[in-house]
């Protein structure tokens, strides 16, 4: 697919995305407080496997903060990614996804 934007010609894939798809319960059950980095690392690779939005939206973060492009290649596991984030990194990654059309998330503060 090929999108023209301003003179740039962008090339780009959809997103073969289930948006109905329901959240196993460990996703479901997710604990933001959990303090262990090994959690959010296990939480993350399930989110990363199974929502390919969660995927598209980890890699647009990686792009944007450490100017690398996520590709399947090079990163189709997602343990391979746990070692370029910080584990409050992935913490964050998993609350913005998990949290974030739940009623009664009190947002927290940075």
């Amino acid at each position: 697919m090929c999108f023209h934007y301003l003179g740039v010609f962008i090339m780009g894939l959809l997103i073969k995305a289930d948006f109905k798809k329901k959240l196993d319960i460990k996703l479901y059950r997710f604990d933001p407080k959990n303090p262990k980095p090994e959690y959010h690392a296990e939480i993350f690779c399930e989110m990363f496997s199974q929502f390919p939005q969660f995927k598209a939206h980890v890699a647009a973060y990686i792009e944007r903060n450490y100017c690398f492009v996520v590709n399947d290649e090079d990163h189709s596991d997602p343990k391979s990614l746990l070692n370029v984030l910080k584990s409050v990194e992935v913490r964050k990654l998993n609350e913005w996804v998990l949290l974030r059309n739940k009623p009664g998330t009190v947002e927290r503060k940075n």
